[in-house]
């Protein structure tokens, strides 16, 4: 299977986090889903929907200026739909420490240019 993994990495901001220095969960799951949109598109070579996230448990919290890491990996390609576990973990980079901070599965469906699914 070509291209069946994607990642990406930047630096959580401050503008993705509460008073506090902690990471909205919203902006997690934002990331999560660019990521696996990203390589749905990328494999199918059309655009693709996000039809279900299975759940997320939120491990470990993620502070502004932690490196922040998202794998996403395809599991399952079916007619129409792909599976695809993303994994994040960030790393402080002063103390080097990384964490894995949650997981979950998410399945895409190709649509056409009428929004209707499509064969990948």
């Amino acid at each position: 299977m070509e291209n069946k993994s994607l990642s990406m990495s930047f630096l959580a901001q401050t503008t993705d986090a509460n008073y506090h220095g902690n990471v909205h969960g919203g902006k997690v799951m934002k990331w999560i889903d660019e990521v696996a949109y990203a390589l749905a598109v990328r494999h199918a070579r059309k655009n693709c929907v996000t039809k279900f996230v299975d759940d997320i448990e939120f491990l470990e919290t993620i502070h502004i200026g932690d490196l922040v890491y998202l794998t996403a990996t395809l599991l399952k390609i079916g007619t129409t739909s792909m599976r695809i576990k993303v994994e994040v973990s960030s790393e402080n980079l002063i103390e080097q420490v990384t964490k894995s901070n949650c997981a979950c599965e998410i399945v895409f469906v190709a649509i056409d240019d009428h929004g209707k699914k499509t064969t990948i």
